[in-house]
């Protein structure tokens, strides 16, 4: 034994004697070290999330927004069509009115030509014929006053539509009949008639 060992021992047992063979690791750790090493980081993205959902909100809405736009401009245009389509027909309605009414007056003019041998100027004796209808020398304010003229052996009438338009009708001895229309309401105007319908 070498010298000096037993006063070493003496000193340097105390401490080793205290010593307890049980080895701790110490507290648990509440998170289990990562093996891996450190997560790799994430690039942050230049554009915010929420900036992306406004951006395409926006854009849901506009196309929103033009689908009912568009489809609102075809039901407004569907809509004036029907009313243009509406007031045509209404026009025609009136038209066709205002054309028999002219008819009515070559009846009456043709069946006292051929009662008198001519046509008849005389007011009193065109409207006692048909009282429906009111002869007049002036111009035609509606579909059933009939403006009209003798020109030798010549009868025209005018009448006023309720559209606006103005139908015309000419007759002679021969019954040859011709049909016009124009500004002018009178039977003077209707004169010019020349066509061989409306």
């Amino acid at each position: 034994m070498p010298r000096g060992y037993g006063s070493w021992q003496r000193r340097a047992w105390p401490i080793l004697g205290d010593m307890n063979d049980e080895f701790q690791f110490g507290e648990r750790a509440k998170h289990p070290a990562r093996l891996s090493g450190p997560r790799p980081s994430h690039p942050k993205s230049s554009i915010p999330f929420k900036l992306v959902g406004i951006v395409a909100g926006l854009l849901v809405a506009a196309v929103a927004a033009f689908v009912f736009l568009n489809g609102a401009d075809e039901a407004g245009k569907q809509i004036a069509e029907a009313q243009s389509e509406t007031l045509t027909q209404v026009d025609r309605a009136y038209d066709a009115a205002a054309q028999g009414t002219v008819g009515r007056a070559v009846v009456v003019a043709q069946t006292l030509y051929a009662e008198h041998g001519s046509f008849i100027t005389d007011l009193p004796t065109l409207s006692a014929f048909d009282p429906g209808l009111r002869f007049t020398s002036g111009p035609s304010t509606g579909p059933e006053t009939v403006s009209y003229t003798v020109s030798g052996m010549e009868f025209a009438a005018a009448v006023r539509s309720g559209s606006g338009a103005c139908w015309w009708v000419k007759v002679d001895a021969s019954s040859a009949t011709t049909y016009g229309s124009g500004p002018r309401c009178t039977g003077t105007a209707a004169l010019a008639a020349s066509a061989p319908f409306w």
